[in-house]
């Protein structure tokens, strides 16, 4: 019965410990607790992001951010609600959509 009663109080003192609030020193800072003790958390900001504005529907973004093709690229039009069209090649971003609308744009790694 005692063994019984010492597992439970270990079990009760693992859960409580791993459940507490992790609290982050800066408001970037990312941390996450679970029931099993501190859990890995890789976070990778979308350093290759801005703005571009149009000119006559099409605007060429360079930056060497832009590796290929093969970049996953997301984009918006923020000034109307229109298509745009964004393809990544080594260097750089074309941006094709309506007029002299701002475009939104953020490679994903």
């Amino acid at each position: 019965m005692r063994t019984m009663i010492a597992v439970v109080a270990v079990f009760g003192v693992l859960t409580t410990a791993s459940c507490r609030e992790a609290r982050a020193s800066r408001a970037s800072d990312i941390s996450a607790t679970g029931i099993f003790g501190g859990a890995v958390v890789n976070v990778s900001p979308a350093s290759c992001a801005g703005r571009a504005t149009l000119s006559q529907g099409s605007a060429h973004v360079k930056d060497s951010c832009f590796t290929g093709d093969t970049n996953i690229v997301l984009c918006t039009d923020v000034t109307n609600a229109s298509p745009v069209r964004c393809a990544p090649s080594a260097g750089s971003l074309m941006v094709d959509g309506t007029g002299s609308d701002v475009i939104a744009y953020a490679r994903m790694r």
